[in-house]
C-alpha cells in the first residue's frame, strides 16, 4: 500500500511544479504586456480631475493646460470637474484610480490641508499620489475696503491693534487657503479681529465693496479687478516677492518689517502612487516641453498666475511644507469644517 502512496506523492509534487511554472509564466507575460503598454503610453484620450466647478481660476488653468499637454502626448487630454468636500472627492477619486496614467489629477495645496482639517479624507496625500510637477502657483493680495482709514499695512496694524475685535476679515470658507491666510496674519502680528466666513469667495467680495467686512485676503485673478476698479484698495501681496501685475504693491514683509510670511495657494499635476516610471517618465517629459510655451506662460501671467513647471522633488517640498505649516496652525487653532 505504500508504494501508490509514493507514486501519488510524486504526481502531486509535479503537479505542484507545473501550476508553479505556470504561474510564474503568467505573472512574467502579464508583467510584460504592462511594460509594453507603460512604453507605448498614451494610447488613448487621458483624464484631468479639477478638484472644482468649472470656470474658476484652476479650471481656467486646467483646461489651458490640457489642451497644450495634450498636443505633447498626441491624444486628447480631458478636463473633469469633480467638486467637493472641498477637494476631497477629486483626491479620493485619483487615488483609488487604475494606476495606468489616464487619469491624472490637478491638485491644490488642499490636498495636504484636509487630511488635518477634517476627520477622515480615505487617502494619504504622501503614499497615495505620484507627483509630477507644479503647475501653477498665486499669491493674495490683502485688500481694504475702500473707506477704511488706514491706507497701509502700518496703519492697519496700529488701527487693529487700538480697536481689539472692532475690525472684521472675511474669508472665502473655514479651511480654505485665504481663511488659514488670515488666520496667519492674527496670529504673526498678534492681532485680536472677527472672522467672517462666506460660501465661497464671491459673497465675500460683494460685502467687502459694501463695507459689511473691512479687508481679506483676495486671489491674485480677483484682486486684479477689484483693485484696478476702485472697489478696493491693495495693501500688500502676501508671497516672498513682488508679483509683476501689482509692482507698486510690497509684499507683508517688506511693508510691515517681519519675516518669512507666505501665503500661496499652488496646484500640482499629480497622478495614482503605483503608476508605472515609464508612464511618469513620460508625463513629466512632455510638462517641461509645455513649461517652455512662452505664450502659455505670459498668458498665464496676465491672469495673475505664476505658470511654473517643475520637478517631482519641488512638488514633494511644496507638500512637506504646507503641510506642516497650515497644519500646524490648523490643529493650534482647532479649526474644524
Amino acid at each position: 500500500m505504500s508504494t501508490p502512496f509514493k507514486n501519488n506523492a510524486g504526481a502531486g509534487a509535479k503537479l505542484g511544479r507545473w501550476f508553479a511554472i505556470t504561474l510564474l509564466t503568467m505573472n512574467v507575460g502579464s508583467e510584460c504586456v504592462q511594460a509594453q503598454t507603460a512604453s507605448l503610453y498614451p494610447i488613448k484620450p487621458i483624464h484631468l480631475l479639477v478638484p472644482y466647478p468649472p470656470g474658476g481660476g484652476t479650471d481656467s488653468v486646467a483646461r489651458v493646460l490640457a489642451e497644450r499637454l495634450g498636443r505633447e502626448l498626441g491624444q486628447p487630454v480631458l478636463v473633469e470637474n469633480k467638486a467637493g468636500a472641498a477637494s476631497t472627492i477629486a483626491s479620493n477619486l485619483t487615488a483609488r484610480a487604475a494606476p495606468d496614467g489616464y487619469t491624472i489629477y490637478a491638485a491644490p495645496v488642499s490636498i495636504v490641508i484636509n487630511p488635518v482639517l477634517q476627520s477622515k479624507v480615505g487617502y494619504d496625500p504622501y503614499k497615495d499620489f505620484q507627483p509630477i510637477s507644479m503647475i501653477m502657483t498665486s499669491p493674495f493680495v490683502l485688500t481694504i475696503n475702500k473707506d477704511f482709514k488706514a491706507k497701509n499695512i502700518n496703519e492697519l496694524l496700529a488701527l487693529v491693534r487700538a480697536n481689539p475685535n472692532k475690525y472684521s476679515i472675511g474669508t472665502s470658507g473655514i479651511g480654505s487657503i485665504n481663511h488659514l491666510a488670515a488666520e496667519y496674519f492674527i496670529k504673526t502680528f498678534d492681532l485680536k479681529m472677527t472672522v467672517i466666513h462666506y460660501k465661497g469667495g464671491p459673497p465675500a467680495l460683494q460685502d467687502l465693496f459694501g463695507g459689511q467686512i473691512d479687508m481679506m485676503f483676495l486671489a491674485l485673478p480677483d484682486a486684479l479687478p477689484a483693485v484696478k476698479s476702485g472697489r478696493t484698495i491693495g495693501i500688500a501681496v502676501s508671497a516672498e516677492k513682488r508679483v509683476a501685475l501689482m509692482p507698486d504693491l510690497p509684499t507683508i514683509d517688506e511693508a510691515s518689517g517681519s519675516k518669512g510670511f507666505d501665503a500661496v495657494f499652488w496646484v500640482a499635476l499629480m497622478t495614482q502612487a503605483k503608476v508605472p516610471e515609464q508612464v511618469v517618465a513620460r508625463l513629466a517629459a512632455a510638462m517641461q516641453v509645455v513649461g517652455q510655451d512662452n505664450a502659455l506662460v505670459a498668458d498665464m501671467a496676465q491672469k495673475g498666475m505664476d505658470f511654473r513647471i517643475t520637478s517631482a522633488d519641488e512638488v514633494n517640498k511644496y507638500m512637506l511644507r504646507d503641510g506642516e505649516k497650515w497644519g500646524q496652525l490648523i490643529r493650534d487653532l482647532a479649526i474644524k469644517e
